[in-house]
């Protein structure tokens, strides 16, 4: 297969796309005879970017007329890992030739506690119908 190139930047960001997250880990990799194999490695700069990534992708013809016996793209993954948020991967990411792709990548904080973004909190709430609380003492069959 005759090749050309594509590209890919990654955007890197928390609370749903609103704060760049700086000095994420970013991996472009691509699956190749069933073994992930990293392409490159960057940290994104305090924008959460990183710059584009040259990658191989077939000829612009292959996506322009049917019936080809190649696809168009080449399939590409993208793996964030970053202090305080839970990694992120973004599996086949088609990347076409001469066309540069924004991936964007919404990292999700974790907390001290272990829950996704909040700290442990336990409602007060009254208690339940049932409960000794409320004078029932033993299992009863509803009518």
């Amino acid at each position: 297969m005759t090749e050309q190139n594509g590209f890919i930047t990654v955007t890197v960001t928390t609370a749903g796309g609103a704060f760049p997250v700086s000095g994420a880990e970013v991996m472009i990799s691509n699956d190749s005879g069933g073994a992930d194999t990293a392409l490159y490695r960057f940290v994104t700069d305090e924008s959460g970017q990183t710059p584009p990534s040259s990658l191989p992708a077939p000829l612009l013809s292959n996506s322009l007329s049917s019936g080809q016996s190649e696809p168009g793209y080449t399939l590409y993954n993208v793996t964030v890992i970053s202090d305080g948020y839970y990694p992120l991967v973004s599996l086949n990411i088609p990347v076409f030739p001469g066309i540069v792709s924004d991936q964007r990548m919404i990292l999700i904080p974790y907390t001290a506690s272990g829950n996704i973004g909040t700290d442990e909190y336990t409602p007060d709430l009254p208690p339940y119908a049932g409960s000794p609380e409320n004078g029932y003492t033993e299992d009863k069959e509803i009518e």
